[in-house]
C-alpha cells in the first residue's frame, strides 16, 4: 500500500483525519487479510472474496470427496473380495482332495474299511467346507448374496446341506458410472441349488394386459395409428400415446368409429394378439410416416375382414391368472389333483385348487415348506423353480392331472433327453462298438399273453421317442405312457382277455428306463408303473460330497464314476468362479491407481486456486508491517501541526 502525499496548505483538520483514518483501516485490512493467509494456509476464507476461484474450488473440493468416496468403496470391496478369495482357496483344496478320494475309491484297490475311512473324511469336508462357506467378515456373511446377517449354509436331515441365500449380486461404485460386485452368492461360488424347472407357457394376452408387459416385458412406445374401413368409408388417425393396457387401445379405436362399425378384442388360442372386427367391408391399420406403432402392436396387415394381430409375447407377471397361461387353455381341467413334489427325501401332494393367479400358487407353495426357490424366469415366460437342498433328490410331477406339464415344471415328460437321466447316466440307446457302429438296444416285453415282444430304442433321444416306439408294438394294446403320479414311464397292456403277468426283462436298457420288472395282479388293465429316472440335484460342490460319502459307504462303483466325472466339471468350473474374483481385484487395483492419479492431478488444482503461496504471504506481510508503521509516523507528525504551518 503507497502512502498519501501530506497536502501542503490550508487542510481542514477534519479532512486530514479522515484521510489519515481510511489509510489506517486499509493498511490494518490488509495486514488481517495477509494474518489469516498465513495462519490457515489459504488465499480467502469467503465466496466474496475471490467468486472466480471460489467457484473453481468448490467444484475442485466436491470432485475430491466423490473420487474419495470412490477411494474408499475400492479399498471396500478389495478387502471383501479378498476375504472371498481366501475362503475360496480352502474350498479349492476340498475339490482337490475331494477328488484323490474318487479315485482311491473307484474299484477293488481299496478294501472295505478303507473305504469306509474315507467316507468318514468326507464326512469331515462337508463340514469344513460348509463352515467356510458360513465364512462371516466385517459383520457380513460373505456368500449369502443379499442374505447377509445370517449363516447361509446348514446341514440338515443327515448330511443334506440347505442354502438360505440368494443370488443377488451386492453392488457399489468404484468409479464413474462403473458398478462392481463386490461379493459372489453361495450358489455360484459352491452350485448350491438345481438348475431351473422352467418352460414357456405362453401367457395369453387379454384386455387387462398391460402396454408394458408386452414382448417379454419390454413394453411398445405409443403413438398414433392409421385405422381405415370400408363401410362405411372412414379413416380415422387414432392416438394410442398413455394407453396402459389393451383394454385402453379398444377403448380409443372403438371411441373414433364407434361399436357399431368396428369391435376391438383379443384373438383366442396360442399366440393371439389383438383383433380388430368390421362391422362390414374392411378394415386395415397402417402406420404414420417415420412410425412403427402399429407394426409392432402386429396390426400391419392388407385390408380384410378381420385383423388378427400378431403375438405379442405378454411378460408373465405374479399377476397373471392361471387360466390365461398355455394361450388361454390354463393348465388343465384337473386342477384340483394339484402337484407330487419330492425334495428332502420326502413326498408331498400340493393342493393348487384355490389357486387363481401366479402369486396364489407361489403362496401354496412356500407354505408347504419344500426348500425350494420361486420366481420367474428370465424371460419373463415361465415359471423358475429350483431346489436349495443339496445331497437331496428332486422332481415335480402330477398327480393324476396335468397341472405340471400345463405349469411347465414337471422334470420329466415327453422332450426330456435319454442322455440327461439318471442323473447324467443316461439310457444305453447310443452306444457303438470299436467301428462306431450302434449297438443292439432292445427292450424285451413279455405281454400278458405270453407272446414276446422286442422293441428296438437303437438310436433314440427323447423320452416321447420311446413311448412312441412301444406304442407302435402293439396300437391301443400295449400303451406306454407317463405316469399319472409322479414321474416315470407306465405300461399297460390290455388285449382284452389274457391275465398272465407282464414283463420287462432285466436289462442295462431297461433299468436305466426305470421299467425293469412285472406287474403280476393278473387285472389286463393294472399297469407296470415304472421308477423316477430323472430327479434332479445340485450340481455343485455339496452335492458332490454328500453323494461321495453315500458312494463310498455303500461301495457303489457306478456311483464312484458318475462323481468322477462330476467333480472335474465343478473343479473346472470352480477355477472360473476364483478367476472372476482374480479379475475383479485386478479391475479394482486398476481403478485405484488412476483414482490415485487423479486425485494427486485435483489436489494440484486445488491448491492453486485455493492455497496461499506462503513465501510470497510472508513477504506482502512485511511490506504491509512497514507500510501500517509508516503510516502511524506519517499520522504522528501531521497531527502536530502548528499555526505556523499555515502562515
Amino acid at each position: 500500500m503507497s502512502l498519501g502525499p501530506i497536502l501542503p496548505g490550508r487542510i481542514p483538520p477534519l479532512l486530514m483525519t479522515d484521510r489519515l483514518i481510511s489509510n489506517l483501516d486499509q493498511a490494518n485490512r490488509t495486514l488481517a487479510d495477509l494474518q489469516d493467509q498465513l495462519a490457515t494456509g489459504r488465499k480467502f476464507l469467503l465466496p466474496s472474496e475471490s467468486p472466480n476461484a471460489a467457484l473453481r474450488t468448490i467444484s475442485l473440493q466436491r470432485t475430491i470427496e466423490r473420487r474419495t468416496t470412490l477411494e474408499s468403496n475400492v479399498a471396500q470391496d478389495r478387502s471383501l473380495l479378498g476375504a472371498t478369495e481366501t475362503s475360496l482357496a480352502s474350498v479349492g483344496d476340498v475339490l482337490t482332495r475331494a477328488k484323490a478320494i474318487i479315485l482311491a475309491g473307484t474299484g477293488d484297490t481299496a478294501t472295505s474299511t478303507e473305504k469306509q475311512a474315507l467316507a468318514t473324511e468326507v464326512d469331515a469336508l462337508i463340514q469344513q467346507v460348509v463352515n467356510t462357506a458360513n465364512t462371516e467378515f466385517r459383520g457380513r456373511y460373505l456368500f449369502g448374496g443379499s442374505e447377509t446377517e445370517r449363516p447361509p449354509f446348514e446341514i440338515v436331515n443327515s448330511n443334506q446341506v440347505r442354502y438360505l441365500g440368494d443370488d443377488q449380486n451386492l453392488n457399489t461404485f468404484v468409479d464413474a458410472g462403473l458398478l462392481l460386485a463386490n461379493n459372489i452368492d453361495g450358489n455360484t461360488a459352491f452350485g448350491a441349488v438345481t438348475d431351473a424347472i422352467t418352460r414357456d407357457i405362453d401367457p395369453a394376452l387379454t384386455l387387462d394386459t398391460k402396454i408394458s408387459d408386452l414382448y417379454g416385458g419390454q413394453g411398445v412406445t405409443l403413438g398414433s395409428v392409421v385405422v381405415t374401413l370400408t363401410s362405411p368409408a372412414d379413416s380415422q388417425t387414432v392416438d394410442l400415446a398413455g394407453a396402459q393396457t389393451i383394454r385402453d387401445i379398444k377403448n380409443r379405436i372403438e371411441d373414433a368409429f364407434g361399436t357399431a362399425n368396428i369391435t376391438v378384442d383379443v384373438g383366442t388360442g396360442t399366440g393371439a394378439g389383438i383383433r380388430l372386427t368390421a362391422a362390414a367391408g374392411t378394415v386395415q391399420v397402417t402406420d404414420l410416416s417415420g412410425s412403427n406403432v402399429a407394426r409392432n402392436l402386429g396390426l400391419v396387415q392388407s385390408a380384410t375382414a378381420t385383423v388378427n394381430g400378431n403375438d405379442l409375447n405378454p411378460q408373465l407377471t405374479l399377476l397373471t391368472n392361471l387360466s390365461d397361461l398355455n394361450g388361454g387353455s390354463g393348465i388343465g381341467t384337473t386342477i384340483g389333483n394339484g402337484l407330487s413334489i419330492t425334495n428332502g427325501g420326502a413326498t408331498k401332494t400340493v393342493d393348487i385348487s384355490s389357486a387363481t393367479t401366479i402369486e396364489d400358487l407361489f403362496n401354496l407353495l412356500e407354505a408347504e415348506d419344500l426348500d425350494l426357490n420361486l420366481q420367474i424366469n428370465d424371460a419373463g415366460n415361465g415359471l423358475a423353480i429350483t431346489s436349495r437342498l443339496s445331497g437331496s433328490l428332486f422332481s415335480i410331477g402330477e398327480n393324476n392331472g396335468a397341472n405340471a406339464a400345463g405349469l411347465g415344471i414337471r422334470t420329466f415328460d415327453g422332450t426330456t433327453l435319454l442322455e440327461d437321466l439318471n442323473r447324467g447316466l443316461g439310457v444305453p440307446v447310443n452306444e457303438v462298438d470299436e467301428n462306431g457302429v450302434l449297438l443292439s438296444a432292445n427292450l424285451e416285453v413279455t405281454r400278458r399273453d405270453g407272446t414276446n415282444a422286442t422293441v428296438d430304442l437303437k438310436g433314440l433321444k427323447t423320452v416321447q421317442q420311446v413311448l412312441d416306439a412301444i406304442n407302435a408294438v402293439d396300437p391301443g394294446v400295449l400303451v406306454a405312457s407317463l405316469n399319472s403320479v409322479g414321474n416315470g414311464i407306465t405300461l399297460v397292456d390290455d388285449d382284452g382277455s389274457s391275465t398272465g403277468p407282464l414283463i420287462v426283462a432285466d436289462n442295462a436298457l431297461a433299468r436305466a428306463l426305470g421299467i425293469s420288472g412285472s406287474e403280476t395282479s393278473g387285472v389286463a388293465l393294472t399297469p407296470l408303473v415304472g421308477q423316477e429316472i430323472n430327479p434332479q440335484e445340485p450340481s455343485g460342490l455339496f452335492s458332490i460330497l454328500v453323494a461321495l460319502e453315500q458312494g463310498l459307504r455303500n461301495e457303489d462303483n457306478q456311483e464312484l464314476n458318475r462323481l468322477n466325472g462330476m467333480i472335474d466339471d465343478e473343479i473346472q468350473r470352480f477355477n472360473l468362479v476364483r478367476g472372476e474374483v482374480g479379475s475383479r481385484l485386478q479391475l479394482l487395483d486398476t481403478v485405484e491407481n488412476r483414482l490415485l492419479d487423479e486425485h494427486v492431478f485435483l489436489e494440484e488444482s486445488l491448491s492453486l486456486e485455493f492455497d496461499a503461496d506462503i513465501t510470497e504471504v510472508i513477504s506482502r506481510l512485511s511490506v504491509a508491517q512497514a507500510t501500517l508503521q509508516g503510516t502511524l509516523q506519517v499520522g504522528a507528525s501531521t497531527l502536530q501541526l502548528s499555526l505556523l504551518n499555515f502562515l
